[in-house]
C-alpha cells in the first residue's frame, strides 16, 4: 500500500499556500515533515485529514480522495492538532470517547463495544487510573498522552500529528517520540508528524517531507538531509553538526 499525494494544491484567498506536492509512502512509515514557519507544514497534515479542499490527487491505502473522507471510511486517519480546546466539565473518559464519534462533534456514544475500545486505549497509554478525572487538570504531558487515546480509540491507520511535542520539555519530548515509535510498531501505523525539532527527526523517522514557502524542497530517506549545508539553507540560519554517542547527528 501507498500514501501518495501528486500535484497537491491548496489555496486560500486566492492565494496558493501548499503547491504542486507530490510524493510516495509505504504502509507504515514515520514520515515527518519539517520546514521553516509558514511553510505550509499544518496546512499540509489538515488536507491529509480531509479538512481542507484541493486540487491534485490524494490516495491513501488506495483510496481515493472522493471516498476517503466519507463516513464509511472516517476512521481512515486521526488528526491531532496542535491546539485543541476542551470544554469544561468533561472527564478523561468523555473526552477520549469522542474518537469514536469524530464526526458527530461531541455526542458521547453509549456503545458497550465503545467503552471497551476506549479503555483499551487509555490502558495503551498508561492513562486508566485517571479516566474519571477532569481533562482540564492533566499536565502537559497527561494531555498529549490524552489527545493519542482518543486518535486511537478511532482504531484508525494513518495518525497525523501538528507539532506534538511544541509544549513538552526535553524530557517529555524524547518520551512522547518514543511511544509514537512504539505505538506505530504495535499498531502497524503509519504517521505524519509535523516539527522544529529537527534533533529529534534522525533518531524517530524513516522519511521526510521538507516544506519551504509552501513547496516542496525535498521528500524521501531521511538521512539524505541531515548534513548542515542542507538544513542551513532551509531555515536560513548558519548549523553545525555533530554526531552524538548514540550515532545520531545533533545540528546547533
Amino acid at each position: 500500500m501507498l500514501y501518495s499525494a501528486k500535484n497537491l494544491s491548496v489555496f486560500k484567498d486566492n492565494k496558493n499556500i501548499i503547491n504542486e506536492i507530490s510524493f510516495d509512502f509505504p504502509s507504515g512509515s514515520y514520515v515527518s515533515i519539517i520546514g521553516p514557519n509558514g511553510a505550509g507544514k499544518t496546512t499540509l497534515l489538515k488536507t491529509l485529514a480531509g479538512l481542507l479542499n484541493f486540487k491534485g490527487s490524494l490516495l491513501i491505502n488506495n483510496v481515493n480522495s472522493d471516498e476517503l473522507f466519507k463516513y464509511s471510511n472516517k476512521n481512515n486517519c486521526a488528526y491531532v492538532p496542535q491546539n485543541i480546546s476542551i470544554p469544561d466539565g468533561m472527564s478523561l473518559i468523555e473526552y477520549v470517547l469522542l474518537g469514536r464519534n469524530s464526526y458527530t462533534n461531541w455526542f458521547l456514544s453509549e456503545d458497550k463495544k465503545d467503552y471497551e475500545i476506549v479503555e483499551k486505549a487509555l490502558n495503551k497509554l498508561k492513562l486508566q487510573t485517571k479516566k474519571n478525572q477532569m481533562v482540564k487538570t492533566l499536565s502537559g504531558g497527561e494531555m498529549q498522552r490524552a489527545t493519542l487515546s482518543r486518535a486511537l480509540a478511532q482504531e484508525a491507520n494513518l495518525l497525523l500529528l501538528d507539532e506534538p511535542t511544541s509544549s513538552l520539555d526535553f524530557a517529555k519530548t524524547h518520551d512522547f517520540f518514543n511511544l509514537i515509535k512504539k505505538l506505530k510498531q504495535d499498531l502497524k501505523l503509519t504517521v505524519f508528524l509535523s516539527t522544529h525539532d529537527i534533533n529529534s527527526i534522525s533518531k524517530y523517522s524513516e522519511y521526510v517531507i521538507v516544506l519551504k514557502k509552501g513547496k516542496k524542497i525535498f521528500s524521501g530517506k531521511i538521512n539524505e538531509i541531515l548534513n548542515e549545508v542542507f538544513l542551513s539553507e532551509l531555515y536560513e540560519t548558519k548549523l553545525n553538526k555533530i554526531i552524538t554517542e548514540d550515532g545520531y547527528p545533533l545540528f546547533y
